[in-house]
């Protein structure tokens, strides 16, 4: 006998449906829960990253109930699988820097010397001790850092002003300092890959500490009475360790640290006569005045090596370009707007003293000296044109003697350094200044 299906209720059925989902849900919850265990990314899951902490970054995935959240900081490196109403943690951010080492032996320095016996000694300038620094990452093989580079150098490619060898940077505000802690490596700095690490330290005897850490550090001015370097206003240009970017902070007396310039750039120097910063971005090259915030230059796609006034204050800025497969490297002169001054082929030396600019072209071994009328004033027939020496070599010439208006040049009749030379002197006191 045929007997008619029961119809399910509309309550039945909705508990049907429910129990489907929450099988279903089982399975994805024990499926998304595996993948937990195995690090991995949740099915069915909204992905979020918040990188707005300083220190970090956190990913979370939310799913049906429940998320899986990363911490990603340094103050909390870790996994979990919560529930949705179970919030974040969020612990005070913390830099990741290395604890400064404390509670060792300081020996006593009786010559005051920089670093003696494995320590960096920091003294005022009536030689009473501040603090000192233990090497974290070498066994004493840290110092106080010298003036570091960039990739184009454009500072140390002069042989008449390079920075050989180079400055140490000084004291700052008598509480900080930065040190080359870099790790043992095989690769000399300036060479390739060579990993440099630079820690902006307190040396406060009561709470050294580090600071920052930087990549690398460059000097802004360079007192030649006390043969150390500094920052423009405590203002200095350091290498970001995070992108290998070049930027500007300003160090204040408190150990706050305020960015000045971001870390976007590829090359910074400073120009202590005028003030004014020289930068690269993606292969553009710009004059900088940071006090009013603006290019002052025209945009150049060769590196700008040097910017100066003359007394008339009309500025310049000097260029220079590599030959192809050649360290030599061809200058021109523009003023700051674009206007030409020396734009000639082959010149492989250029100088700015007071009111003229001298400049050596390789064709025909000639220094020639040209005023701001343009007109050449003065030149001088070399034995050859190459500037690059050492210790058996010279270089085609040397400013040896300056005073005023006078500048005495040694101009040598060859390379060897046994071979003699001349000497003439130059006054270019009534020289035009106007461009």
């Amino acid at each position: 006998m045929y007997q008619e299906p029961v119809k399910l209720t509309s309550k039945k059925k909705i508990e049907i449906v429910l129990l489907i989902i929450a099988i279903l849900w089982g399975f994805l919850f024990i499926a998304n829960y595996i993948r937990y265990t195995q690090s991995k990314p949740l099915f069915l899951a909204m992905h979020v990253k918040d990188d707005s902490y300083e220190d970090g970054y956190v990913e979370e995935y939310l799913s049906f109930g429940y998320i899986y959240r990363s911490y990603n900081r340094n103050s909390i490196q870790r996994e979990e699988f919560v529930p949705f109403w179970v919030g974040r943690e969020n612990p005070p951010g913390k830099d990741d820097l290395p604890e400064a080492l404390t509670g060792y032996d300081v020996p006593e320095n009786p010559r005051r010397i920089d670093k003696f016996r494995g320590l960096i000694y920091f003294f005022d300038q009536k030689g009473d001790l501040l603090g000192t620094y233990k090497c974290i990452n070498s066994n004493g093989d840290c110092e106080k850092a010298f003036d570091g580079k960039d990739s184009y150098d454009t500072k140390n490619k002069d042989p008449l002003t390079k920075v050989d060898p180079p400055h140490t940077l000084s004291n700052i505000h008598d509480k900080f300092a930065f040190i080359d802690d870099s790790a043992p490596q095989t690769r000399k700095y300036g060479e390739p890959n060579y990993d440099r690490t630079i820690y902006l330290y307190q040396f406060d005897t009561n709470e050294p500490k580090i600071l920052a850490k930087f990549a690398d550090v460059k000097e802004s001015t360079y007192d030649i009475d006390y043969e150390i370097s500094s920052g423009e206003n405590n203002r200095y240009i350091v290498k970001s360790s995070d992108n290998d970017k070049w930027g500007v902070i300003k160090i204040n007396e408190s150990g706050s640290i305020d960015e000045v310039l971001p870390y976007e750039y590829d090359s910074i120097s400073y120009d202590e006569d005028t003030k004014y910063y020289i930068l690269c971005k993606e292969g553009k090259w710009v004059v900088y005045d940071l006090n009013h915030d603006e290019n002052v230059s025209i945009e150049s796609d060769v590196p700008i090596y040097d910017v100066w006034r003359n007394k008339n204050l009309t500025y310049y800025i000097k260029t220079g370009e590599e030959r192809s497969n050649s360290d030599v490297i061809e200058y021109k002169a523009y003023r700051i707007d674009g206007k030409n001054f020396i734009n000639r082929n082959n010149v492989t030396q250029m100088v700015q003293k007071g009111s003229c600019v001298f400049y050596i072209t390789s064709d025909d071994n000639v220094l020639h000296f040209v005023d701001y009328s343009g007109g050449e004033q003065y030149k001088i027939q070399l034995a050859f044109s190459d500037m690059d020496y050492d210790y058996t070599t010279n270089p085609a010439f040397e400013i040896w003697y300056e005073k005023d208006d006078i500048i005495n040049f040694r101009i040598y009749k060859g390379r060897s350094k046994s071979i003699d030379f001349d000497t003439v002197t130059v006054n270019i006191e009534h020289w035009e200044y106007n461009s």
